[in-house]
């Protein structure tokens, strides 16, 4: 899941732009992700999304901790303001956990859809919560960017499924996720940030599982509640592979993101997440036979014509302001 692009980082004062690199670490990242969805879903039947997760973030971490030590010692082990990293975290892991149950019962590509209404979020937080000035063109793009969400989920009334909900959770929280990015990607390098992700993660897993066993075992009919609150089951070797070797598509995924922005320019970079959508599209006919009707095709159409708007307004203003 990813819908990043809204105030994240520019290219580091003073580096060079390396355009190609930024493109390419961007669509390999959101690749990665790609298959680590495909693999959640797949056991979405069973396993305890929290086990997956759980087990995904102790890889990740290891190997991310390794490589922090690599590169700065203990010294980088003490980032600036470690407290909002944390925080940025647990949004983080609120946002997956959304994004995963939602798959779980509904078509991929109207998840990530939905999901890529999260820059639409930002928008709208960074106006009511930070003050920002939005002028009546950008908030006509948020309101035709939420109400095509209406198309996505089609004619059918798919629209009052707890599903939808999630991915609409999941779009909120990753929002209010990436304006903290803001406040930690100026003064941290990329390998931590995704260090202090994974330790949020990991502790959002295990405290979520702890509070899941009090109502346990419960076998729900609702496809996500029941990825949610299934008991933990014994895995086989493969399969604790396969879960296992998610912590390293995180690491490195987490890692592609923050590094794409940093060494391209954002109006470079940003559009290319719309290839997440792509392959969302492909694998699910893929493995599930799901093809998006003509109402989601549609809005997520519009969906991304409005994300686009929204940055490229942005820029307008900001070049404006240092003329």
């Amino acid at each position: 899941m990813t819908a990043s692009y809204s105030t994240q980082a520019e290219t580091t004062l003073g580096s060079p732009s390396r355009p190609v690199l930024g493109v390419t670490l961007i669509v390999s990242a959101l690749f990665l992700y790609t298959v680590q969805d495909m693999v959640i879903k797949a056991y979405a039947d069973r396993f305890s999304i929290l086990q997956i997760m759980c087990l995904r973030s102790v890889v990740a971490l290891l190997v991310l901790a390794f490589i922090v030590w690599l590169k700065g010692g203990a010294s980088g082990f003490v980032p600036h303001r470690p407290w909002v990293m944390l925080l940025r975290g647990l949004l983080g892991f609120f946002a997956y956990l959304g994004y995963y149950l939602a798959i779980a019962a509904m078509p991929i590509a109207q998840v990530v859809a939905i999901v890529f209404t999260a820059p639409i979020f930002v928008t709208v937080f960074s106006s009511l919560l930070l003050g920002e000035r939005v002028g009546p063109r950008r908030w006509s793009a948020v309101l035709v960017g939420f109400l095509s969400v209406l198309l996505v989920l089609g004619p059918g009334g798919n629209f009052l499924q707890l599903a939808a909900f999630l991915a609409l959770f999941a779009a909120a929280t990753y929002a209010a996720m990436i304006l903290l990015t803001a406040a930690v990607n100026q003064h941290n390098n990329g390998w931590q940030i995704s260090f202090y992700a994974s330790i949020a993660f990991l502790v959002g897993s295990v405290l979520a599982a702890m509070v899941v066993s009090l109502w346990s075992p419960v076998h729900a009919k609702n496809a996500a509640l029941d990825f949610l609150l299934r008991d933990w089951a014994p895995a086989n070797t493969a399969q604790l592979m396969m879960f296992l070797s998610l912590g390293l598509i995180t690491a490195f995924g987490q890692y592609g993101l923050v590094m794409a922005y940093s060494v391209a320019p954002m109006s470079t970079v940003a559009p290319f997440e719309y290839t997440y959508i792509i392959w969302a599209v492909l694998f699910g006919y893929w493995f599930w036979g799901e093809v998006p009707g003509a109402t989601t095709v549609i809005g997520i159409v519009i969906i991304i014509a409005c994300n686009l708007y929204i940055l490229y307004r942005e820029r307008q203003i900001e070049l404006q302001s240092k003329t």
